[in-house]
């Protein structure tokens, strides 16, 4: 495998800030929730996904217009200084709530930035045979940093006093374990050291790129983003393909950063720690996807698979909607975990093969954008009061799987066509084009 130590390096320093990065966006939805704000987060949420569509698009111009390792240098930077300025602030005076929301915004829209050029990279320095193996790595280590920062994130939120005991020799000892919760202020130094470490780490990645890519940086965005909607125009079952095949992604960011604190809270009648334990079911369930996937599903077509995953997905939606239990709570974590994290390994890689890695950003913004679209039409849904009273936040959990049920049969009925695009694709690839 091509450029394997410059890989390590960049999975590294993506885990490392990933671990603190999930403590902090599982901790301020929360923060809002339990201070009976929810509905001003929404209205936060709400504006912040308005302004990503703008940013998403200039985000994918920057990526094809610039040095990948360089963007990567330049968001952590900029990312852990505006986080730890706030932390530093947090020890005092109290944090008010806008500077709690311009943590969320800077990490919001650092995924918006940071995702598409790491795919993006991991294209400019792989063969293509090498696509699948390299994107299940990627999900199986930051997952395997998701699950360790849910567990860590369920202690610092909810604390911890437990009193352990050990008999050796026939005697027994007490050892009492005593945490307090922490406020935001110590998880966002905790967060923002996070970044300057990986900053750290970035800066010693060599590599040589597996094909020639031209990053330009002529004409103005308007001119640039042509180029991406002009390829998406002639291929419209890749971009049909793309958008349903998104659809799970959607539904899990509304759900992780709009319903999950209701749910748990309003529905479950249950504590901040069970909020992290679903993280770490989440986890779980993607981290296994990355172990498992590519043998389970792999002998099929990519769209087949993805169409397995995306029917689960509603399946899983609706029992969480229709029971009120804990355990099934934390299995359907456990299944939309595996499911989101397997439908990316193979849209990501199915796309790649499609889209010239010097347009592939542009192209990745796009259809972030249209997934904006459609989480800020499920936000605005969910601004609703109706929402959060009682427990009404299971009509929400009903939505989002009809959503993915409409994309489901959408991928079912255009199936043919998508087959015939990607047996196209294999022969261009085994003929070595």
């Amino acid at each position: 495998m091509k450029n394997k130590q410059a890989l390590i390096l960049l999975f590294l320093a993506n885990g490392v800030s990933g671990f603190a990065q999930g403590i902090t966006m599982l901790a301020i939805p929360s923060y809002f929730t339990l201070n009976n704000q929810s509905e001003l987060f929404f209205i936060f949420f709400s504006i912040i996904t308005l302004g990503s569509l703008f940013w998403g698009l200039y985000a994918g111009a920057l990526i094809d217009g610039f040095n990948r390792k360089d963007v990567f240098l330049g968001t952590n930077f900029m990312e852990g200084l505006i986080i730890l300025a706030v932390a530093i602030l947090g020890f005092s005076e109290v944090l008010p709530p806008i500077l709690i929301i311009l943590v969320f915004t800077v990490t919001y829209y650092g995924y918006h930035i940071h995702y598409p050029n790491l795919y993006a990279f991991v294209q400019e320095v792989s063969d293509p045979k090498d696509y699948l193996k390299v994107i299940s790595y990627i999900e199986i280590i930051g997952q395997f940093t998701s699950m360790a920062s849910a567990a860590l994130g369920a202690v610092l939120l909810n604390g911890l006093d437990a009193q352990e005991s050990y008999s050796i020799f026939g005697s027994t000892f007490h050892f009492p374990i005593h945490i307090n919760p922490w406020p935001l202020h110590e998880i966002f130094l905790l967060d923002g050291v996070t970044y300057i470490i990986s900053f750290l780490l970035i800066i010693f990645i060599k590599y040589r790129p597996a094909k020639n890519v031209v990053f330009s940086e002529e004409g103005d965005l308007n001119e640039r983003l042509k180029s991406g909607f002009k390829y998406l125009i002639n291929n419209p079952y890749v971009t049909i393909f793309g958008i349903c095949a998104f659809s799970i992604f959607i539904i899990i960011l509304v759900e992780i950063f709009c319903l999950l604190s209701l749910y748990v809270y309003n529905h479950l009648h249950q504590s901040p720690s069970i909020l992290g334990l679903s993280e770490f079911m989440y986890a779980s369930g993607s981290l296994i996807s990355g172990l498992i996937i590519r043998k389970v599903l792999n002998s099929m077509p990519i769209p087949k698979s993805i169409i397995i995953l995306t029917f689960l997905t509603t399946f899983a939606f609706i029992i969480c909607a229709i029971t009120q239990s804990l355990y099934v709570f934390f299995l359907v974590s456990f299944i939309i975990g595996f499911t989101n994290s397997g439908s990316r390994i193979f849209r990501v890689s199915f796309l790649f093969k499609l889209i010239p890695n010097e347009l592939t950003g542009r192209v990745n913004s796009i259809f972030n954008v249209i997934n904006t679209v459609f989480r800020m039409m499920f936000i605005l849904i969910f601004c609703l009061p109706f929402f959060h009273n009682a427990s009404n936040v299971r009509y929400a959990y009903l939505i989002l799987g009809s959503f993915t049920f409409v994309s489901g049969v959408i991928l079912l009925v255009l199936y043919k066509k998508f087959i015939h695009m990607t047996a196209h694709i294999e022969a261009q690839t085994s003929d070595g084009h």
